[in-house]
């Protein structure tokens, strides 16, 4: 309905390697195409949240310090509803496996041409005791330098939160 106002209903934080989004540019883009339903943050410590924030946490993250970072996931309180982990072309490291177990959903998102990837994907099925799911991403997705349309509807597939 046109003039109907949205309030978000999820919050994703985006835990990114430098050339992942994490730059002003990059970070604008995710707010822009995932808006009005998820809220974006930037950087591990929106795993803490603000006190008493009622939204629940999503997490994507890559590349650099992806072992501390799902560490602090696991850490969390309240632990991250989900986690979407961008693989690029790399299988799961020793730092990976060694951050423990998540409880939340783990959506691991491979590009359709990392061809060394999409044959490991099956491998960061151990970083979860919940749902696990693989989702290829077409070519020419952004991800995870920044978030297009076509993107920001295949996370909020994955968050399950519905346009009003």
């Amino acid at each position: 309905m046109p003039g109907r106002l949205m309030a978000p209903v999820a919050r994703l934080v985006v835990v990114a390697g430098r050339a992942a989004g994490e730059g002003a540019d990059g970070a604008e883009s995710w707010r822009r195409t995932l808006a009005p339903e998820v809220t974006v943050d930037q950087g591990v410590e929106g795993l803490a949240g603000p006190p008493g924030g009622a939204l629940p946490r999503a997490l994507f993250t890559t590349g650099d310090r992806v072992g501390a970072v799902l560490a602090g996931a696991v850490r969390a309180d309240p632990p991250p509803s989900h986690v979407l982990l961008w693989a690029g072309d790399r299988e799961p490291e020793e730092d990976c496996r060694a951050a423990g177990r998540l409880s939340c959903p783990v959506t691991v998102l491979v590009p359709m041409g990392a061809h060394a990837a999409r044959a490991a994907a099956h491998r960061w099925r151990g970083l979860t005791d919940g749902p696990f799911t693989v989702r290829f991403l077409p070519p020419g997705c952004p991800l995870p330098a920044a978030c297009d349309e076509v993107s920001a509807r295949l996370i909020k597939e994955e968050l399950q939160v519905w346009p009003a």
